[in-house]
């Protein structure tokens, strides 16, 4: 802890308050935790707020606040933006307190009140910390005697005669008066040996670095520090040492307990290994990231024509992997993927894991974007080949972003954060390749207020449904009709369910929604039965989590009993993901729905990945074949793709519902490939349920 006992005595202020301030720090019975901050990041910290963090310096020092928190703060806010606006607010002078939820070395939450106070450094601006716990009281004890002073004389002299630790005492010539048995044992000396010597004749001490003080007790009382010792072999230990001097018999005495700290300095290195690197791949962690980053930001500061880059790079298609063979196998994936990284990367970039499917790539020194550019279309070629695992081969992909330093951040952590952003707007992107700028975040931002948005608008009835016939292509018929969701937001836009689903999703909050409008679709369809024909059919689109949510079936029950609508007047629409997803689960659920007896179809096909050999052991009863096939029919491929999804129905023996159908040539051309149904613009747009009663139900109307 010499650098913090270094750096906290240069502290300087104008202020007398604040100068006040270090004075009842000092003069505290408990040493507040407390830790110096230089831009964003920590240069020092004491003793106290190491502990109070389950960490050691060598992790603490270079790493900033939000290191050792969440991501998001309970509040919502960014940790990193919260905690760089309140940093920024104190360098500007002001004594700055607020609540922060940190997470210590090993996880633990620390709710915790932060208080910062501007100070300068040797000409520079920094911030001093104060950390203090909020679940603790902060009462003072009582002052109590330790009970030594009541002891026998004979009886300390035997306790520190039997202390494991070595004790040695001085005269102020240095000279040495007593030692104990741990002395002689951890030295390698006798008793008569080491006495009336002094310690530097028996070549004992040495030590650690030049910055500490030969003579440590020159101008103070008492102090301790790690240092180097020799034994009587000549061999060289670490060890933690306090001195302290005593006066008595007006005579000066200087007592000194140090402990063979060897075995600690090794489990210390092999803590600081472990906590460095990610276990499965042997890559290094984030925490080993960011040291690796700022490194190459502080290089890169001294070649002005070179720029450098931080890849951040996401697996595609690796979740469905993990969900259908297992983390085991999943796991043996990343290992492969690690492995490919470094034989094609290891002289031009620095490798990381960041946990899960997320790796980075650090190119410390590029001429030029292009180069840049070039790097990561050789990343993208890696994943051109399968990876193969006990010979079943696993196709993945990659998405790739890309933050620059120093042109967009000298923060480590900001550079990361832009590279993840940049890294999803490349999963829409056709070459999988994004580099940060102003449109993503711009775009990240409105996400972000889009998502703070959705959190509340169910609570703001803001959800609606809206619904859309499906008739039969030969009759023209009525048979179903379509519930579908709508979010009409605050400031008066309406967004169809694709553009917000996802975030639901996001969010947490699709099973809520999706309950809700199950409910809502129920109950209207009762209605219409009461009023109109009681043989329709409601179909509502069923989300993926939904699906995979322990309670969906008996949700599903409840509702309909809620509702009195007969299950089979009720058909759920699921996406062809849900068939790949945990397919064990999914066949279980779907075979509880059959036999409810509600229908069940597969929403968009054609559009995605589903396995043909599966859905003829599912108890599927309708596709949807996707609306993109519709607009396809007057090219010859797209005719015959539509024909062949049409034949697929009426082998396995279920009916099709064809989507996006917009002009009479499209249902007349569906038509003569077999008897189905259809739905679009042609037959009717989407409708409120007033508008869409008066204007399709109206004919069907009981007497």
């Amino acid at each position: 802890m010499q650098k913090w006992s270094e750096l906290y005595s240069r502290l300087k202020s104008a202020s007398p308050s604040l100068s006040e301030q270090l004075i009842q720090f000092d003069s505290a019975e408990s040493p507040p935790a407390l830790a110096i901050v230089q831009g964003y990041r920590f240069i020092a910290a004491n003793q106290a707020a190491l502990s109070y963090f389950e960490t050691i310096e060598q992790k603490f020092i270079n790493a900033t606040p939000y290191d050792f928190s969440p991501r998001i703060q309970s509040s919502g806010r960014n940790s990193i933006e919260y905690g760089q606006q309140q940093l920024r607010e104190a360098s500007h002078g002001n004594i700055v307190a607020f609540n922060w939820l940190h997470l210590s070395q090993q996880g633990t939450e620390l709710p915790t009140k932060v208080t910062l106070y501007p100070f300068n450094l040797d000409g520079n601006d920094v911030v001093l910390v104060q950390f203090m716990a909020m679940d603790r009281r902060g009462k003072r004890r009582p002052q109590s005697t330790n009970g030594f002073e009541c002891l026998p004389k004979e009886l300390m002299s035997i306790t520190l005669e039997d202390s494991a630790e070595a004790v040695y005492i001085t005269d102020e010539n240095n000279h040495i008066l007593a030692v104990n048995k741990a002395m002689c044992r951890i030295c390698g000396y006798s008793a008569e040996h080491m006495l009336t010597k002094t310690p530097s004749e028996l070549n004992l001490e040495a030590m650690l670095n030049d910055d500490i003080d030969p003579n440590p007790l020159r101008n103070k009382d008492n102090w301790q520090g790690e240092v180097c010792k020799y034994r009587s072999d000549g061999s060289k230990f670490p060890a933690w040492q306090s001195c302290r001097r005593i006066y008595a018999d007006n005579s000066v005495y200087f007592v000194n307990l140090f402990s063979d700290i060897s075995e600690k300095k090794r489990l210390e290195a092999k803590l600081t290994q472990q906590a460095m690197y990610d276990k499965l791949t042997g890559l290094p962690n984030r925490f080993h990231l960011i040291k690796i980053l700022n490194k190459a930001i502080d290089n890169i500061r001294q070649h002005n024509s070179l720029i450098g880059a931080l890849m951040f790079l996401d697996l595609n298609g690796f979740k469905n992997i993990n969900d259908s063979f297992g983390h085991a196998t999943g796991d043996k994936v990343l290992q492969l993927v690690a492995a490919r990284l470094e034989t094609c990367c290891l002289d031009d970039a620095e490798i990381a894991r960041l946990g899960g499917d997320e790796f980075t790539l650090v190119l410390p020194k590029c001429k030029n974007k292009q180069e840049i550019e070039a790097f990561s279309d050789l990343v993208l070629s890696l994943f051109d080949a399968p990876f193969e695992i006990d010979g079943q081969k696993f196709y993945l992909s990659t998405s790739i972003g890309i933050s620059l330093f120093p042109q967009q951040s000298y923060e480590a952590n900001q550079l990361l954060s832009m590279a993840d952003t940049a890294m999803y707007s490349a999963k829409k992107s056709p070459n999988h390749i994004r580099f940060y700028n102003a449109a993503i975040r711009e775009a990240a931002e409105k996400k972000l207020v889009i998502l703070n948005d959705l959190r509340h608008a169910q609570s703001l009835n803001q959800f609606s449904l809206v619904y859309q016939k499906i008739v039969d292509l030969e009759t023209n018929n009525t048979i179903a009709v379509e519930a579908l969701l709508r979010w009409k937001r605050s400031n008066g836009d309406i967004l169809d369910a694709q553009e917000f689903i996802p975030l639901l999703e996001e969010t947490g909050s699709m099973v809520s929604v999706g309950l809700w409008a199950i409910k809502q679709a129920c109950a209207q369809m009762t209605q219409w039965h009461g009023l109109y024909n009681d043989q329709l059919k409601i179909t509502v689109n069923i989300s993926t989590s939904q699906l995979e949510h322990p309670d969906f079936v008996s949700m599903l029950t409840k509702v309909l009993q809620q509702t009195q609508l007969p299950a089979d007047k009720l058909i759920i629409e699921i996406e062809e993901s849900a068939l790949i997803r945990k397919p064990t689960q999914m066949s279980a659920v779907l075979g509880e729905l059959k036999q409810l007896n509600i229908g069940i179809a597969i929403d968009d096909f054609g559009a995605g990945l589903c396995s043909l050999s599966r859905l003829g052991s599912l108890p599927i009863d309708c596709l949807k074949i996707d609306s993109g096939f519709a607009q396809r029919l007057h090219e010859p491929q797209g005719k015959e793709l539509c024909k062949a999804m049409v034949q697929l129905a009426h082998t396995l023996n279920i009916s099709y519902i064809a989507e996006g159908i917009e002009t009479k040539a499209q249902k007349e051309l569906l038509l003569k490939m077999g008897k189905g149904y259809g739905q679009g613009y042609y037959f009717g747009w989407p409708a409120t349920a007033e508008v869409f009663a008066s204007e399709s139900l109206s004919l069907l109307k009981k007497a």
